[in-house]
């Protein structure tokens, strides 16, 4: 499969192995970037942030923190997968001539969005139930 990995972990690894708990800042970060989900709503029409904020803190986590990197891998999947079906949502709605499906897409993207977030801010793993496996 096709992964994307711009911005490499450092070689060094101060660790015993472990997974430390996450801090306030770091959960704060990981639900920032699931919240950028919103911006598919069509009353916030503005998509494209809602794939670069993801990415842009994807490349900022690799090398910060690992809690959020787990987090900024699921977001920017999801939110691939979103993409995808915002263009035929939009195919579909200049078919169809009604926006029902943008809003399928934005309710949609939103409930995931703020139920991930919620597990952020409580410091759990995220895992979306469907998204492309493009980014690791």
């Amino acid at each position: 499969p096709l992964m994307f990995t711009i911005n490499p972990k450092p070689a060094y690894q101060d660790s015993d192995g472990k997974p430390k708990p996450p801090t306030q800042f770091e959960k704060i970060c990981a639900v920032v970037i699931h919240l950028a989900g919103l911006f598919w709503l069509p009353i916030l029409p503005m998509p494209i942030i809602a794939l670069v904020v993801p990415f842009l803190a994807l490349q900022f986590a690799r090398v910060h923190s690992d809690f959020v990197e787990q987090h900024a891998v699921q977001v920017c999947n999801f939110q691939m997968l979103m993409a995808c079906f915002y263009v035929l949502a939009m195919i579909a709605t200049m078919f169809f001539k009604t926006p029902l499906f943008m809003w399928w897409v934005g309710i949609g993207s939103a409930l995931f969005a703020a139920w991930e977030g919620a597990k952020a801010i409580n410091g759990w793993p995220a895992k979306y139930p469907l998204s492309l496996k493009i980014f690791k």
